[in-house]
């Protein structure tokens, strides 16, 4: 798993039958100081994600394991709305604290 930022949303007026009716976010990946790495992809909410949240990304064949996204042409899902992010006595990440950027 990794964490991200979710940076803006996918519209698609056609989407594959199994994708319909799903929310894709893209989410930008953070690294261990949670700073922006650059890397963005696509992803399947389950959570009901927002722009600007902090994120558990599950990827690969592990991404399809959610009730949302069983039998979903997806590598990348949403799974967690993160609070906080902590290293030893040191809280990286805080919901109601700014990121650094």
């Amino acid at each position: 798993m990794k964490l991200g930022i979710v940076v803006g949303s996918v519209v698609a007026t056609r989407k594959s039958g199994n994708l319909e009716a799903r929310k894709i976010l893209v989410v930008r990946y953070l690294n261990d100081e949670m700073a922006e790495t650059g890397t963005a992809h696509a992803c399947i909410d389950t959570v009901d994600a927002g722009e600007g949240d902090v994120v558990l990304v599950c990827a690969s064949s592990s991404a399809r394991l959610t009730a949302v996204t069983k039998g979903v042409a997806t590598d990348s899902a949403i799974v967690g709305i993160v609070d906080t992010v902590s290293s030893g006595t040191k809280d990286l990440y805080r919901k109601h604290i700014a990121r650094p950027r």
